[in-house]
């Protein structure tokens, strides 16, 4: 058995960061998002399917499953591109979707699309709104119930099937826009009352709220978002994404606000979070799983975007496929939990670097955690361990109740070139911090990092 676990070892050594999934070209920041041609009145060019004429002519308060797929049918794919419309005063209720490339999906200001896969069901028949599709949960690959809007599909799988991406062909999107000023309310509460609970369901087969996989270029702008089962926007295998100027209010475990997940070049911007969990997530898939995908995250910026409830603007935990070249800045907190969050821990591999946090103000329960701790896990080899380095905290001035510094890495793997300059911390949790297997270097910093 040594002599196993050795050569695994040997073998896999420590992966280098993946690639992106639609190759590796940086965007400069801010990147723009889908490319699609506006016309003079400020419309998307293309073909109109208006929900509310014929030939779909849906009525208020209908479920309108059928007549929203059909008109994503009608108005998307094509080369000219396509707008479905859902105008102000309609409230229409409906099941899972899934999108087509060249495609704007426009709830206008005063309009609501309410899910109806709740999950409250004991049977398979209550929640057949939601089917189970092949996509990534929790930052794992698996068979899962879909979105309320969803991205690329599976098409085919794999035979023999492999255990960490069983997918042989993904429907790849691109241009897509959702957008308008209305609502996209999930109605998830039983997913993670029930489901998140209830041993005898999986909980990563809840469904994620915008499950918008195998999308280049992506833009998510202007809407109310609510009421998810699980993560909120969650652009996976993505390129080009912009999310910007929403309103993302959840309550309930694992309803993270962002969460891009092995996707690259994003913009996040303009946005109102008060969540249940993590406000922004970045993440690149999670374990064994995320390690053999291996694809990573980079170029993220997240700017000028206001944090109400929520565990804060974190990267990972899930760090399998490397998250790069992250900015986070000028932007206010108000009692949330943490200002600046890094966190993975043993069996996940991969890691965080190239990392900047700065111009963070306001009021936090506790200031900066980073940490390869996260969950207590034993010794593995070299390719589950992960790594963090070259951090920068700049120009954060918060006050926090609980507690200032939280930094802890392993015997095995020292989180390393960390950068604290101008950070000043108040309150009561200004006095209570933990420093070990971390290697900071602070400049006019309140109170100064005391490190093991």
């Amino acid at each position: 058995m040594m002599f196993v676990s050795i050569s695994i070892s040997v073998v896999l050594g420590s992966l280098p960061p993946g690639p992106g999934p639609f190759g590796t070209e940086i965007i400069p920041q801010p990147v723009p998002g889908a490319q699609r041609a506006l016309s003079a009145d400020g419309w998307k060019a293309g073909k109109l399917c208006d929900v509310s004429q014929p030939p779909y002519k849906v009525t208020n308060g209908s479920n309108a499953t059928a007549a929203l797929a059909q008109a994503i049918v009608d108005c998307g794919d094509l080369v000219s591109g396509g707008t479905v419309l859902v105008p102000s005063g309609l409230t229409l209720y409906s099941a899972s979707l899934f999108l087509r490339s060249n495609l704007t999906f426009r709830v206008e200001t005063g309009a609501s699309i309410i899910g109806t896969a709740t999950g409250s069901g004991d049977t398979p028949e209550s929640i057949a709104d939601a089917p189970i599709v092949y996509t990534r949960r929790n930052a794992l690959m698996t068979p899962a119930h879909a979105g309320l809007i969803n991205g690329g599909v599976c098409l085919k799988k794999k035979q023999p099937l492999v255990g960490w991406d069983d997918c042989l062909e993904w429907s790849k999107l691109e241009n897509v826009v959702i957008e308008g000023g209305g609502m996209l309310d999930a109605d998830g509460s039983d997913w993670y009352l029930k489901w998140g609970r209830d041993p005898k369901n999986d909980q990563n087969q809840r469904p994620m709220m915008l499950d918008l996989l195998w999308v280049d270029g992506l833009t998510v702008r202007n809407m109310q978002i609510r009421r998810p089962g699980y993560w909120t926007v969650h652009p996976t295998f993505s390129n080009n994404v912009r999310v910007t100027d929403n309103s993302i209010i959840t309550t309930g475990s694992n309803t993270d606000g962002c969460d891009p997940d092995s996707t690259w070049n994003v913009y996040i911007g303009g946005n109102t979070f008060s969540t249940g969990d993590d406000c922004i997530a970045i993440k690149a898939g999670r374990d064994w799983s995320g390690r053999m995908v291996n694809i990573s995250t980079q170029n993220v910026l997240a700017e000028q975007n206001y944090f109400l409830k929520g565990h804060g603007v974190s990267i990972g935990s899930e760090t399998s496929g490397w998250v790069r070249n992250i900015t986070i800045r000028d932007s206010v907190l108000h009692g949330t939990n943490l200002a600046v969050r890094l966190k993975t821990c043993r069996g996940r591999g991969g890691g965080i670097e190239d990392v900047l946090y700065q111009n963070l103000t306001g009021s936090v329960v506790s200031a900066i955690q980073i940490t390869e701790n996260y969950k207590t896990e034993s010794p593995t080899n070299i390719s589950a361990t992960p790594t963090i380095r070259r951090i920068t905290v700049k120009d954060i001035t918060v006050d926090a109740s609980s507690s200032n510094l939280d930094c802890e890495g392993l015997p095995d793997s020292l989180i390393e070139a960390i950068v604290f300059e101008n950070v000043v911390v108040t309150g009561h949790g200004m006095s209570k911090s933990k420093c070990q297997q971390c290697t900071i270097d602070a400049h006019g910093t309140t109170p100064p990092p005391k490190c093991k």
